[in-house]
């Protein structure tokens, strides 16, 4: 009757990480991932969207609307960088759209890029092209008076 009288005790202590002994876990965490891919993909078109809107009815790059909506998505992917241990540059490769809006958003980091660029490229092409001219110049006089000598 001792026993009947007795208190059993029941531990109801977790030993491990929550989900770790569930042999779907790596399922649902896939499922998980997947989703929030879908989600972060459709948070991303629409910013886009928004965007290109902007742009349409002529709101300067740089401006508040356009940091606003980078800013918006950068925390997305941030976390979905996070929790998928993808880094964020892989990400960005495979999201074409969020490079755009972070153009859109900050302007000045590619435009100083692209003017030393074509300066250069400026500078080199008319450097170039004098010395062709020149030397043509010079293979046509050649040409001349050997043909002037020819028939003298």
């Amino acid at each position: 009757m001792d026993e009947q009288n007795t208190q059993k005790e029941t531990n109801l202590e977790c030993t491990g990480t929550p989900g770790s002994s569930w042999l779907g876990a790596r399922l649902h965490r896939s499922l998980k991932l997947g989703w929030q891919w879908r989600q972060l993909k459709w948070a991303v078109a629409a910013a886009s969207e928004a965007a290109q809107g902007h742009e349409a009815n002529g709101v300067p790059p740089g401006s508040q609307e356009f940091k606003m909506l980078y800013n918006e998505v950068a925390k997305k992917v941030q976390a979905y960088s996070h929790e998928s241990r993808i880094p964020i540059d892989t990400l960005k490769a495979k999201l074409p759209a969020l490079c755009a809006i972070e153009r859109l958003a900050n302007p000045q980091a590619s435009v100083h890029q692209n003017r030393l660029g074509l300066t250069l490229g400026v500078v080199i092409a008319s450097l170039l092209g004098s010395i062709g001219a020149g030397a043509l110049i010079g293979l046509g006089a050649g040409m001349a008076h050997w043909i002037a000598h020819l028939f003298a």
